[in-house]
C-alpha cells in the first residue's frame, strides 16, 4: 500500500467521496474507562509495501495536555518524493483494554494545519492495536464489510447507508459495544491499516 493511501483512507478526500471509515457513536471501552497507553508514546514509522515507493508515514504519539482524561495526542506525518505526497494531521486518541484487545480511538483534529473537515473531526474511529516483537507496532481497522455482515447478523446494531459508498456506524451502548468488543470475535472484524516499527 502507498503511503500516501494511508492518509487518504482517512483524510478529507473519503469525506468528499461521501464515504468515512466505519465509525462509532460510542467509543469502544467506555466502561473500562478510557486513558493513555504510554507503551505507545514515541515516534513509529510506517513505510509502503510496494518497494518503488519511497514515501514513509512517521506516527508521533505524546502525552496529552489539554485533555482532562490526559489523552494521547497524536500526529502522522507523511513524506515522500513528490510534492503531493506530503502532509500532515493530528488526532486526539484514548485507549482502553477489553479481554485480550487493546483499542485506541481516534479523532481527527486537523489537517496540513487547517481544522479537521465537520464530518471527521465529529467522527470517532475505532482501530484495535497490537505490539510484537522487535518493537513494532500493527494498527487495525474495521473492515467495512466484515462489519456490515455483523450488523446484519445482528452481532452489534449499527446503521449501514444505502449504495457501495454508504458510511457504516456502529450504534449500540457503551456496555452492550464493550462486551462484545472484547471478544475473540470482534477482533476478527479488523484488518491491517499499517505496520510500524519504533524509531530508535
Amino acid at each position: 500500500m502507498k503511503i500516501r493511501r494511508i492518509a487518504l483512507a482517512i483524510a478529507c478526500t473519503l469525506v468528499l467521496a461521501g464515504c468515512l471509515p466505519v465509525t462509532s457513536k460510542t467509543p469502544v471501552g467506555t466502561t473500562a474507562g478510557l486513558g493513555a497507553d504510554e507503551a505507545l508514546l514515541g515516534t513509529w514509522v510506517g513505510h509502503g509495501e510496494d518497494q518503488k515507493d519511497k514515501g514513509a508515514a512517521y506516527f508521533h504519539f505524546l502525552r496529552g495536555k489539554d485533555s482532562a482524561d490526559g489523552a494521547i495526542s497524536a500526529l502522522m506525518v507523511m513524506t515522500g518524493p513528490g510534492k503531493s505526497d506530503d502532509g500532515w494531521m493530528s488526532f486526539t486518541v484514548r485507549t482502553a483494554t477489553l479481554g485480550a484487545n487493546r483499542y485506541m480511538n481516534a479523532v481527527q483534529t486537523g489537517q496540513d494545519g487547517k481544522p479537521a473537515d465537520d464530518q471527521l473531526k465529529n467522527a470517532n474511529l475505532p482501530m484495535l492495536y497490537r505490539f510484537g516483537k522487535n518493537r513494532t507496532l500493527t494498527l487495525y481497522w474495521f473492515d467495512e464489510d466484515k462489519v456490515k455482515e455483523a450488523i446484519a447478523a445482528g452481532k452489534i446494531a449499527g446503521t449501514v447507508e444505502a449504495g457501495n459508498f454508504g458510511d457504516v456506524k456502529i450504534t449500540a451502548d457503551a456496555a452492550t459495544l464493550d462486551a462484545f468488543m472484547a471478544t475473540p470475535e470482534a477482533a476478527k472484524l479488523f484488518k491491517v491499516f499499517i505496520a510500524l516499527k519504533r524509531v530508535e
